[in-house]
């Protein structure tokens, strides 16, 4: 028997289910995936630690640097809400001699040769469940050169000045794959 017409409901949703049975779990919608963590020690001595999830566009540009467009995770067990614009500065992140904002970029690339970063002098931001702001950037500029968190925190003063801190630590970032 051959049927004709548009095919019914249950043949579209079983395709669906299908096509999203081959996922990897690398990609969502055209997106990579990936872990990342970074860890640091902060101003009191305590231990630093955010890690979760960043999903990026899948084609990096000519220099190998991916744009991030979202983030989930927790820094100290506060939940992760958001990443914070590209082109924008998170409160406070602001240099004091000038007021120029330091302005992060969300730009990512894969770990490679050593001592080739994975964030740039800009880095990614980020916003937080109890109202603070983090900004992880590699420092170039320090010798030696290390990854920095700037962490904004209300009523957000202009530059590092308590409450705020910028502490340095490490980062680090993979493409999830199959099975993970």
């Amino acid at each position: 028997m051959r049927l004709r017409g548009p095919p019914s409901i249950a043949v579209v949703v079983l395709a669906y289910l299908a096509l999203c049975a081959c996922d990897d779990g690398s990609t969502t919608r055209g997106s990579l995936t990936w872990t990342w963590r970074y860890t640091g020690v902060g101003p009191d001595g305590a231990p630093i630690t955010a890690r979760g999830v960043l999903r990026t566009d899948r084609d990096p540009d000519g220099d190998g640097w991916y744009a991030i467009e979202s983030i989930e995770g927790q820094r100290n067990g506060v939940r992760i809400t958001g990443l914070y614009p590209a082109g924008q500065a998170i409160p406070g992140n602001v240099d004091p001699a000038n007021g120029a904002p330091f302005a992060g970029d969300n730009l990512l690339r894969q770990s490679g040769a050593a001592h080739t970063p994975q964030l740039d002098e800009n880095g990614l931001q980020f916003s937080l469940g109890d109202g603070t702001y983090s900004n992880v950037f590699f420092a170039s500029f320090r010798e030696p050169p290390t990854y920095l968190e700037f962490h904004s925190v209300p009523p957000f003063p202009e530059g590092v000045v308590p409450p705020n801190s910028e502490l340095p630590g490490t980062f680090s970032a993979e493409v999830r794959v199959l099975g993970e």
